[in-house]
């Protein structure tokens, strides 16, 4: 936890401190004192989309990037603040669609969030839309999507529906487009592809309604699953983009010490204090988030806790740190094997090795008859070394 992280993946981390205040100034000025490249910074701020944030705490604090960067900055800030509003009124109709056809649907990250952690719905980047419905409505769910303009990528639409189906049976998700306006949601019935994690939390739990625009709000969910699940995607990509880190420590921002403890204590309770307790230890490395000086002591007392912050870092600013996760030899290894400390307990781990044990690649290309499922646990290693020998061949610059 204390390795040396690059000079300009500093100062995009300390652009992504909030809220803006003199001490973000000087840590972005601190940072902008260092030899910076800045094509580099361009390449991470893409690879860790945080423009928005980037290109405010730059104007704050009075840094001037070369013109071609600033304006390269301004540009693609802009174009986030376009489509996040566009994402925001996609949301609010989706809503409205969802509660006319009677089916509990909940928005987790996304413009609920933006306006959590920034009051803003234009600093915060979002590709798609997120949206959480119970298990048993996926069917339905899908026949409301189709009625709203949107067609499902993954699985494609030319998957069939009983192959579909059995998907669900693995996976947490499927994707859609809308076929006009180019959007993308992610529909998910689990928030977790391991089952014993965040099993609680469901379409029907508690939620609270964000004011997106005068008198129209969104669901999301309350505090304490809210954070536990941000806390578990984070954890679960290896927090390989900086973004899921800066959002919560944005939210985090708002609250107090005690409440910021109240809700780790309660993400333990709930079975995933690991993926807590590294979210946290990175939001006070790389932002300077004050937590109670126990409670960090508690969390870097623990060995598993410690990699995988490690494993994080690495993930966001190892190697080379403009370069996606995927595109290193092994890949996503590291931040896969991470998962098994997230879960504890016999049954959690069992539940983990089960979720990896069917992979979506197989799932499309040998379509097994469900008898002959078994079969598919088997492949999987084969197939990830053959997948991963031809992706790197791929990578290999021509001779």
């Amino acid at each position: 936890m204390s390795a040396a992280l690059p000079d300009d993946f500093l100062l995009v981390a300390a652009c992504c401190i909030w809220p803006p205040s003199a001490r973000r100034n000087d840590a972005i000025r601190a940072a902008a004192g260092c030899r910076i490249d800045w094509a580099n910074v361009l390449r991470i701020v893409a690879r860790q989309r945080v423009c928005g944030l980037v290109s405010d705490g730059l104007r704050c604090a009075e840094i001037e990037p070369p013109p071609a960067a600033k304006s390269k900055l301004a540009a693609d800030a802009g174009d986030i603040a376009r489509q996040s509003l566009q994402l925001a009124s996609e949301a609010l109709r989706l809503q409205a669609a969802f509660d006319a056809a009677s089916l509990p649907a909940v928005f987790v990250k996304g413009s609920a969030l933006a306006v959590l952690a920034y009051n803003n719905l234009g600093i915060k980047h979002a590709w798609d839309i997120d949206l959480l419905i119970a298990p048993g409505d996926v069917r339905r769910a899908c026949e409301v999507l189709a009625a709203a303009g949107f067609e499902r990528t993954m699985p494609p639409a030319s998957f069939a529906n009983d192959r579909f189906f059995a998907w669900t049976e693995f996976a947490r998700e499927c994707i859609f487009r809308h076929q006009v306006r180019g959007t993308f949601l992610e529909l998910h019935w689990r928030l977790s592809d391991n089952r014993a994690l965040l099993a609680h939390v469901s379409a029907s739990s508690a939620t609270r309604l964000v004011t997106i625009a005068s008198g129209q709000a969104l669901r999301t969910l309350q505090d304490e699953d809210l954070f536990a699940y941000l806390c578990l995607h984070g954890a679960h990509h290896g927090w390989s983009r900086l973004k899921w880190l800066a959002d919560l420590a944005a939210w985090l921002s708002g609250k107090s010490a005690a409440e910021v403890e109240t809700l780790y204590r309660r993400a333990k309770a709930d079975g995933v204090g690991r993926a807590a307790a590294q979210a946290l230890l990175l939001c006070e490395r790389l932002f300077g988030m004050e937590l109670p000086p126990a409670l960090s002591a508690e969390m870097k007392s623990d060995r598993a806790t410690r990699w995988l912050v490690a494993v994080a870092l690495d993930a966001m600013a190892g190697d080379d740190h403009s370069r996606q996760t995927e595109d290193r030899p092994l890949g996503n290894l590291r931040i896969e094997i991470s998962h098994f400390l997230l879960a504890t307990g016999v049954s959690a781990w069992l539940s983990e090795l089960q979720s990896k044990s069917v992979g979506w690649t197989d799932f499309q290309r040998l379509a097994l008859p469900r008898p002959l499922y078994f079969l598919y646990p088997v492949l999987r290693l084969p197939s990830w070394l053959w997948r991963r020998a031809a992706h790197l061949m791929s990578r290999q610059p021509a001779g």
